[in-house]
């Protein structure tokens, strides 16, 4: 999809919109519905990967890609501080919704997600792979991107 994205700040903004409604259930036409938007975020996205080939320090489930897009999608529009923010209310309300579970890999993977979020807002999204493979790849993965011819 990031090397689909039309030209400038259009094509970023329909990247972030199509990856977060394929791969972490955001659907910002229901927004107003905001019980239907929360129910969507928490469910299974249209298009999940598994956790094959990221790090175990970011998979606590069969689908880290939602959580880490959710975050990069978090990221593109918020300020780094508010983002945070919502990272830390969405992981205490999952806190209280799972009776009493932390997820440290969440909080991690939401971390490298806004931040990835707040460097696309000012590059493009074709840097979005590289940024993910480079920060949530098991090593082994790492090692085999590193030796690829670039």
């Amino acid at each position: 999809m990031a090397a689909q994205a039309p030209a400038g700040w259009p094509g970023s903004v329909w990247f972030l919109l199509r990856i977060g409604e394929d791969c972490a259930g955001i659907r910002t036409q229901d927004v107003m519905n905001p019980l239907r938007f929360l129910h969507q975020m928490a469910g299974a996205p249209p298009h999940q990967f598994g956790a094959d080939g990221f790090h175990p320090d970011f998979v606590d489930d069969v689908n880290p890609a939602r959580h880490y897009i959710a975050f990069v999608f978090v990221g593109f529009w918020l300020p780094t501080f508010l983002a945070m923010l919502v990272l830390y209310a969405w992981e205490i309300a999952g806190f209280i919704r799972y009776g009493g579970y932390w997820s440290l890999n969440d909080v991690r993977s939401g971390q490298i997600g806004v931040l990835h979020g707040r460097w696309l807002r000012r590059t493009a999204p074709v840097v979005l792979p590289g940024l993910t493979a480079g920060a949530l790849a098991a090593p082994t993965t790492r090692n085999e991107s590193a030796a690829q011819p670039v």
